[in-house]
């Protein structure tokens, strides 16, 4: 079985390819452009690197957020073409999943975090010391404040958001924030398609017409629309 998984959840994209045995590949990339205009090609460079066409994918999948508002509708957009061309089917990936999936078996909690902006993080608390994902919070939008309210004991800190509020996580926790470094701390299509690949062999697929993108919060355009008086 071989699923190609993909990441627009943040700044750093994320394509990636597996099979049941090992990730054959993955490529990762600052964004510099939009997405619309880099995704579709690095796609193709995926596939080409491992010699493989669409018609040899047994599905796809995507990390469907939190994150960037604009990356996820068009990472979303994207799939949902190439699923609707090639009949193939969609697993569906938190983008914090991925992202906590890439520190298994530590033996503290594992809390991924990215910048939503408006200083706050999207995060969530996971227990992964046997090797298996483990949620065990809610998907907060939610201050860094607030956030360490709910950590008693060390914990790993990945992603960007970690990055961004380093100094503040430990000033209000000291030697419990510990920090992950490197590929832990990366967006990585393969982990996305690696979570997509169990979905899928246990027939967990999407209603590809009906899925939308895992926002939390309204986006801005939203929230203006809402307060916007009915006349």
């Amino acid at each position: 079985m071989k699923v190609l998984g993909v990441d627009t959840s943040t700044m750093t994209a994320g394509v990636g390819i597996v099979d049941q045995e090992e990730v054959l590949v993955d490529l990762k990339f600052d964004v510099r452009v939009t997405y619309s205009e880099i995704l579709m090609p690095t796609i193709d460079l995926a596939l080409r690197t491992v010699e493989l066409e669409i018609s040899d994918l047994d599905g796809f999948a995507l990390s469907i957020g939190p994150g960037s508002f604009t990356g996820l509708r068009i990472g979303l957009s994207t799939i949902k073409g190439l699923c609707f061309a090639s009949g193939k089917p969609l697993a569906s990936v938190p983008s914090l999943d991925a992202l906590a999936s890439l520190s298994l078996y530590c033996r503290y909690p594992v809390v991924p975090l990215l910048d939503a902006k408006k200083d706050e993080v999207y995060a969530a608390i996971y227990d992964t010391s046997e090797g298996e994902l483990r949620r065990k919070s809610e998907y907060l939008v939610i201050g860094v404040e607030d956030l360490v309210k709910k950590i008693s004991e060390k914990t790993l800190f990945v992603g960007s958001g970690a990055k961004l509020y380093r100094k503040e996580l430990i000033d209000l926790l000291g030697e419990k924030a510990c920090f992950a470094t490197g590929e832990q701390s990366i967006p990585s299509g393969a982990s996305v398609a690696r979570i997509g690949l169990n979905k899928l062999a246990s027939g967990q697929t999407e209603n590809i017409t009906d899925l939308e993108p895992l926002y939390i919060r309204m986006s801005e355009a939203e929230l203006k629309f809402k307060n916007v008086p009915r006349g």
